[in-house]
């Protein structure tokens, strides 16, 4: 029983591999706890999804403040986004709520411009349409069971919406 140097012993392998092992899973993602930033990525979904909203309301606002398209039905349905609106903050942790953050200093999706010019029908049914869509993969990336079912309703009451605007032509 000679050893041959140039050759690694099973056991040295063995040990090496446990040992690269342990420094992967100790060093690398640390699985759904991990996240490099100071809120979670349930808060960051969250976030982006109250922004869109503030975006939808905003649209609507401006063409009901116009006397643009079917006034019964647009203020109702504005009404809705306000109601999710409220849903959705009030998901946001206690600490976020308590001290409001700059908003350069908040972390999530960046504001796209909302026009002050009222948006057609056909442009809100297209926007309903496009949140709806975005719910729905907003509550796949959700590890909350709740916030995902809260996400999911309101992108199926979105969805109903783009139907009622379709119907409105």
């Amino acid at each position: 029983m000679g050893h041959d140097f140039g050759s690694v012993s099973r056991r040295t392998f063995v040990a090496g591999a446990a040992a690269a092992f342990a420094a992967a899973a100790l060093g690398g993602c640390q699985g759904p706890r991990w996240y490099p930033s100071e809120i979670s990525p349930d808060e960051y979904v969250l976030r982006g999804a109250i922004a869109e909203k503030e975006r939808m309301i905003a649209r609507y606002e401006a063409t009901v403040a116009a006397g643009e398209g079917p006034s019964d039905l647009l203020e109702r349905l504005l009404g809705d986004h306000r109601t999710h609106l409220e849903a959705l903050r009030s998901r946001l942790p206690d600490d976020a709520g308590a001290e409001p953050r700059a908003a350069e200093d908040s972390p999530g999706p960046s504001p796209e411009p909302v026009p002050g010019d009222p948006v057609p029908t056909e442009g809100l049914r297209v926007a309903e349409d496009g949140a709806a869509g975005a719910r729905v993969r907003q509550a796949g990336r959700v590890a909350d069971p709740s916030l995902a079912q809260l996400l999911a309703a309101i992108g199926a009451s979105e969805a109903g919406h783009a139907h009622q605007l379709a119907e409105a032509k």
